[in-house]
């Protein structure tokens, strides 16, 4: 589906600039002659040695190896070096042609997105020129740190994700450090030397950071809406030491229609300093405003393994109150599994696979038989409520019992009366089981 998206997307960006061609002579054929270069929009693209390309650096200048898709009577889908320096022929009639660079991921580093699109109509016995200019079809993100930033923190990440693809993440802990090989700027900024390029859709930025002196972490997010292609984003990262609340500042560089917004995020504060007092409250109901799941044991969501004592359990909060709250299983034995439990809430005479936690009065009552089935809450505890424990301890029994050795997901999709969904990352809360192996 997220494959679907992109190439749609794509191709939605590229008719936003089309033209067409239009010869008249009174023959059967014609002939196309196909010039393509590259403009790039972004700011200046290097590529670089250590790029994470399967095959060392592209040179987005050199326009050989991008593909190239005609669409009309006669169709061709090649490399633009098979029709370079030479004319093609074609049945006359309307067409459509589509001119992209290599590796064309959502998400990715070091790879921008270059592309063409062009509507034309070949009428027979003339040849139609055609001088195509690729622009970039995706956004940049980089990242700078403040010089407080890396003296406060010893370690820290920064996700970015679009919803299209895993996230993109640049890390610095013991093991991996992006900003190694980063330049400093006039600012004194460290820059990483990794870029990343999506293809534009929502981008949602999750940073989590842990202080030198003590390890506390502290973790922010935000989300950038409607970046459009050529955008080049850089998130600011900074840390103050003053004991006042510091954040993370966005500045977005538009070579098309220029942009600057200034973004502040709650996040890294110096507990070794007096906080000072924070008002009559607002800048904290703002914050609590946000749907929002914590789990303490695994605050990134990887995908974790468990023991036939393990304890699952996590924090929501929907301050507006939750409307709705359906748990799906994305395995096909547990779904049979959970028709144990279920009802037919749709009517068809089969019960359901997946958990409604506020209507599915028949789980409510069967998940009671189970050893503490009490504790995942149902009905009016989960109704219109703003703060709730969510806990999956009293299947972890079973799943290592019926699953031994097997990743078992589950999918939480609540609302609250507002309609907004609790999200992490841009998706539902994907909470990925590992069961252990059997004897």
């Amino acid at each position: 589906m997220k494959r679907l998206f992109f190439l749609a997307a794509l191709s939605a960006m590229c008719l936003a600039s089309c033209r067409q061609v239009d010869i008249e002579v009174e023959q059967t054929t014609g002939t196309l002659a196909l010039s393509v270069s590259n403009k790039t929009d972004y700011v200046t693209i290097v590529s670089k040695a250590g790029s994470d390309t399967e095959n060392g650096a592209i040179d987005y200048t050199n326009t050989a190896d991008y593909d190239v898709v005609i669409d009309g009577p006669t169709r061709l889908d090649m490399k633009y070096s098979q029709f370079s320096g030479q004319v093609t022929e074609l049945g006359s009639g309307n067409y459509t042609i589509t001119v992209t660079s290599p590796k064309t991921h959502p998400a990715a580093f070091d790879q921008p997105i270059y592309q063409a699109f062009e509507e034309f109509v070949i009428k027979a016995g003339e040849v139609t020129p055609l001088d195509l200019v690729c622009t970039p079809a995706n956004c940049k993100v980089t990242i700078r740190l403040s010089p407080n930033f890396v003296k406060e923190l010893a370690t820290y990440e920064v996700a970015v994700n679009n919803g299209l693809a895993d996230p993109l993440v640049w890390t610095k802990n013991s093991q991996t450090n992006d900003f190694a090989a980063g330049s400093v700027d006039e600012d004194g900024y460290l820059v990483s030397t990794k870029a990343g390029y999506f293809l534009p859709r929502g981008l949602e930025i999750f940073v989590k950071g842990h202080r030198s002196t003590d390890d506390t972490e502290a973790t922010a997010q935000l989300f950038i809406e409607n970046p459009q292609p050529a955008e080049h984003h850089i998130i600011n990262l900074d840390a103050d030491v003053t004991g006042q609340i510091g954040g993370i500042t966005i500045k977005v560089i538009d070579t098309f229609n220029p942009v600057n917004e200034d973004i502040k995020i709650d996040g890294f504060e110096d507990q070794y300093v007096d906080r000072p007092d924070f008002g009559d409250g607002d800048d904290e109901e703002e914050v609590q405003a946000k749907n929002e799941i914590i789990w303490e044991e695994n605050k990134t969501f990887e995908d974790y393994a468990i023991s036939s004592d393990s304890q699952i359990s996590m924090t929501i909060s929907m301050p507006k109150g939750i409307a709705s709250f359906v748990v799906k299983v994305d395995h096909a034995d547990f779904q049979n599994a959970l028709t144990m439990f279920t009802g037919d809430l749709d009517g068809d005479g089969k019960k359901e696979t997946y958990i409604d936690l506020i209507n599915d009065t028949a789980f409510a009552t069967n998940i009671l038989n189970v050893n503490g089935g009490d504790t995942l809450p149902t009905g009016d505890r989960v109704k219109d409520q703003t703060e709730l424990v969510f806990d999956l301890t009293c299947f972890v029994p079973l799943l290592c019992d019926t699953a031994p050795g097997q990743t078992i997901p589950f999918i939480l999709e609540a609302y609250d009366v507002e309609g907004t969904p609790l999200l992490v990352l841009g998706d539902f809360p994907r909470i990925t089981l590992i069961t252990p192996a059997g004897n």
